[in-house]
């Protein structure tokens, strides 16, 4: 057995794709072709009757010799459970299949007593054989998300019958939810998820196709996403990677299909159809995959069911070579080799904790120092060779028109809510002194991120989104660079922004440090970095006092660079303000501007055990806090807002779902209506306007609250190395220190904040980053007032 495993393992990691097509392992079987559901990704409901393959048909066509290795078939439909003679089918299929090893059954759970009968006729064949019974309810929204989806009034209360009932049942091995994402539920899916953890039940999401087996081959309005419902959906399908997803292969489907539905990538997830699995349909056909394979046989009882799949074997490579490359469907199975060999060291990791037992080695981590340093200067080089266009000097006649033409670089393509006023406030800027006309380009590192930013914010109108490549390439054609605010912090992402900032001074292009903040510091070449990177820029301008002294301890010249405040600031400055809030003193809104404990940057002196307990700490007390002001405020609502919402910055709201989980009895007073679908940044603006208080740890959400007049109390979460302490200070906004947090004390600033009246509004007087940059660019352009040439 040893052997056979080690040979089928080294098959999978070097055998040549596609794989040789070889008896199947698995059979998909949908019995019926009819169904008492209405859903709207699916047509097999609009069948009157269904003409099925027969219990006998089924006994005389699995005797084929091509069955003979099958070790697991699914029963689905149509709704399996409406064949009377269902059990009959398990029958034959168990008696029939010699290798069997599982069984499994979905089903839409709506006649639910039917159901209950069937599943338990099912496993009392499965159970004595020794042969797994796995059942998965399709669920496709929470309440009543999924009655429409499904077109059922009730379909979700009936479905909760049998998912208690095989939970509880010893004749099912294993219970799993299936979600079907359409456009109908795609902005609903954490909603489920939450349904689902808090009931410790295993859930699987799949993303709706066009599929000929359920005659939805030419229907396309429920699947055709928007470009803002695919950015949800696959900012959700990275929360659950990140967050949920146990097995390594479903992770790898999931960053699969994650590629192909933003960048439309190649799939390449694998997949058992391509070279083990077949499909038995409800009328007895064999076809290979039910998306997209024709007809290979008739009915399974007639004919040579092996002649037919052994036969057919130039369609199968024709479906390989011009379907599965977007194939979106949800089957899994071995992909090609390089990636395979990925998830390989992957399950040795998870069985033999190589990386674990690795960074006991002595010396280990000076090894892996010296690694990341040599891997920074591989990134140096290699953004270095990209191809760079040029400006030549005015020789032939050519002008160089009057719009300015400005390139924005910095952590976007990660961009948080304050990302997104710093670059608001970084144009608004930059036009007042330039020109309206001003031409702007941002440099993004994951440019679908920054789409999602152009269409939330008229600001980015005829705004050019690059990919960071391209900016490189372009960046000595500018007629200036910006690093347009946010941290100069020592992460490995500076290499190109140190190239692009090489590129461009040496070519005369004024750079600029828009307001920016410096820190945290970290490895000495990283540090060297941000210093490199500062020295190139020709008008340096922070956010804070804390930043300046971080550059001079760097070593950069900066004893009169300038402070102003972060560039947010002044794109606040600029929107409509607030209406009266009509709350009284019995009414309040507390508003969470919190995050996920970052302690691998800004705790990176304890050991793991320390971090560890610092973040439970902080978690509790926030929660105990919040559970207190409740039950003494009975008309409190607690509103969590997430500054973050994408993978890149820690999603806060998987993080806020998570630390709330279990608050019981408060479930009416916690407002989650901000945790659905992102918001355009100027709903989010309302929403702190609206509230009477906010508890901020993300440094954005204080200037947000600061910057619009609310009363606000802060969490230093960087342990008094920076932002969030200079910023609360200079506000003369209540601080407590992340390591001495403690219930009582939190909530007793929190209810003095509710209670007291709204803090003044920012005077506009107060804000010097516009005037500061202003004076900066017109020494700049006195310098600089030779015009450029043309690019090449």
């Amino acid at each position: 057995m040893k052997i056979r495993s080690v040979k089928k393992y080294y098959n999978f990691l070097m055998g040549s794709r596609p794989l040789k097509l070889e008896k199947p392992k698995v059979i998909q079987f949908p019995v019926i072709d009819i169904c008492n559901s209405r859903c709207q990704m699916c047509r097999i409901w609009e069948n009157k009757q269904s003409v099925d393959i027969t219990v006998d048909e089924l006994r005389i066509g699995l005797r084929d010799d091509l069955f003979s290795e099958v070790e697991s078939i699914g029963f689905n439909g149509g709704e399996p459970t409406l064949r009377q003679d269902l059990p009959d089918l398990v029958k034959v299929v168990v008696d029939s299949l010699p290798k069997l090893n599982g069984v499994s059954l979905i089903t839409n759970a709506f006649k639910y007593e039917q159901v209950i009968e069937q599943i338990e006729a099912m496993g009392s064949i499965l159970k004595p054989r020794g042969i797994k019974f796995d059942v998965m309810v399709s669920l496709d929204g929470y309440g009543e998300v999924h009655d429409r989806v499904r077109g059922r009034d009730g379909n979700f209360s009936r479905a909760q019958h049998v998912i208690d009932f095989i939970k509880s049942s010893p004749l099912v091995d294993s219970v799993r939810i299936g979600c079907t994402v359409i456009r109908e539920n795609v902005n609903h899916l954490p909603d489920l998820l939450d349904f689902c953890i808090k009931n410790d039940i295993y859930i699987k999401y799949r993303q709706g196709v066009p599929h000929q087996r359920l005659y939805t081959e030419n229907l396309k309005d429920p699947y055709a996403l928007t470009f803002e419902e695919k950015y949800e959906f696959v900012e959700f399908l990275e929360g659950l990677i990140q967050h949920y997803e146990p097995s390594s292969m479903q992770r790898f489907f999931y960053r699969s299909l994650i590629d192909q539905i933003i960048r439309s990538a190649p799939r390449r997830a694998g997949c058992d159809w391509q070279y083990r699995g077949a499909t038995i349909t409800a009328r007895g056909e064999l076809a290979y995959c039910a998306v997209k394979s024709k007809v290979l046989s008739q009915n399974i009882a007639e004919g040579s069911a092996s002649e037919a799949y052994f036969g057919n074997q130039y369609h199968l490579s024709q479906i390989i070579e011009n379907e599965c490359d977007q194939c979106h469907h949800d089957y899994v199975g071995i992909p090609g080799k390089a990636d395979y060999r990925k998830l390989f060291l992957q399950l040795l990791e998870s069985r033999y904790k190589i990386k674990f037992r690795i960074k006991k080695i002595p010396g280990f981590y000076q090894i892996n120092k010296v690694r990341r340093k040599k891997s920074f200067q591989h990134d140096l080089s290699f953004y270095s060779r990209i191809p760079q266009q040029i400006r030549l000097n005015e020789v032939s006649g050519g002008k160089h028109g009057a719009e300015k033409r400005v390139l924005i670089c910095g952590w976007y393509g990660t961009e948080t809510l304050g990302d997104k006023a710093i670059i608001a406030g970084v144009m608004k800027s930059m036009r007042q002194h330039l020109g309206q006309g001003t031409k702007f380009t941002v440099a993004s590192l994951n440019p679908y991120v920054t789409e999602m930013t152009r269409k939330q914010m008229h600001e980015f109108d005829n705004v050019e989104i690059v990919d960071i490549d391209h900016a490189i390439g372009t960046s000595a054609t500018m007629d200036y660079l910006v690093f347009g605010g946010g941290p100069m912090m020592a992460i490995d992402s500076l290499a190109p922004m140190e190239v692009m900032f090489e590129r461009a001074h040496a070519a005369g292009v004024t750079t600029i440090a828009a307001s920016v903040g410096v820190g945290p510091l970290g490895e000495a070449w990283l540090n060297k970095s941000i210093r490199r990177l500062l020295e190139l820029c020709d008008i340096r301008i922070y956010r804070d006092e804390k930043s300046r002294q971080n550059a001079l301890q760097i070593g950069v010249a900066a004893q009169k660079d300038p402070v102003a405040e972060d560039p947010a600031f002044t794109w606040l400055q600029g929107v409509p303000e607030r209406e009266a809030n009509h709350s009284d003193d019995n009414n309040k809104t507390l508003l969470l501007g919190l995050r996920d404990f970052p302690y691998h940057y800004y705790a990176a002196d304890l050991s793991e055990r320390e971090s560890l307990a610092l973040k439970q700490n902080y978690e509790r007390t926030v929660v105990e806090a919040i559970r207190d002001l409740m039950s003494v405020n009975k008309n409190l609502i607690v509103k969590p807002l997430p500054m973050c919402t994408n993978h890149f910055g820690s999603d806060d709201r998987w993080f806020y779902r998570r630390l709330f989980r279990n608050l019981e009895g408060t479930e009416a007073r916690l407002d989650y209506s901000l945790l659905g679908a992102e918001q355009s940044p100027l709903h989010y603006v309302k929403e702190f306007q609206n509230a009477d208080a906010l508890l901020g740890m993300r440094f954005h959400s204080l200037v947000f609250g600061i910057a619009l007049g609310i009363n606000c109390v802060a969490i230093d979460y960087t342990m008094g190395r920076g932002k969030v302490r200079s910023l609360a200070e200079k506000n003369n906004v209540p601080i407590l220190n992340m390591p001495e947090l403690e219930p009582r004390r939190l909530s007793e600033v929190l209810s003095e904040s509710l209670d007291a009246p709204p803090r003044a509004q920012l005077d506009a007087a107060e804000l010097q980053f516009e005037k500061v940059l202003g004076l900066a660019l017109q020494i700049s352009q006195e310098k600089n007032s030779e015009p450029m040439g043309e690019v090449v």
